[in-house]
């Protein structure tokens, strides 16, 4: 599964957070299918993952050091959460995640 993030005006925990409430109000707003919802649903779980577990910080100073262009980011989100990954154009960026 992919989520883009708009990272270009945002860093990428904000575009995160952005991307989960805008998720949060569509489930609750609109009507879908089962496999619509079930999506958006695994959409949220890997968000909360992912801003619940994600050292921040040390993810935005590796990810300014990429020069960021303003192209896309995605968020891969593999079977198991803790491998989920950021594509930037080319570029593959892995979180490093908080001790807990």
């Amino acid at each position: 599964m992919k989520i883009i993030l708009d990272t270009s005006r945002h860093c990428i925990e904000t575009a995160s957070k952005k991307e989960y409430e805008g998720l949060i109000r569509q489930y609750f707003k609109d009507c879908r299918s089962e496999k619509e919802q079930g999506l958006m649903e695994q959409q949220i779980e890997a968000l909360t993952y992912f801003l619940q577990h994600a050292d921040f910080p040390g993810l935005r100073n590796r990810y300014q050091a990429l020069g960021h262009s303003g192209t896309p980011s995605i968020l891969v989100v593999p079977r198991n959460l803790k491998d989920m990954h950021i594509r930037l154009g080319q570029k593959t960026l892995s979180p490093a995640w908080k001790k807990p």
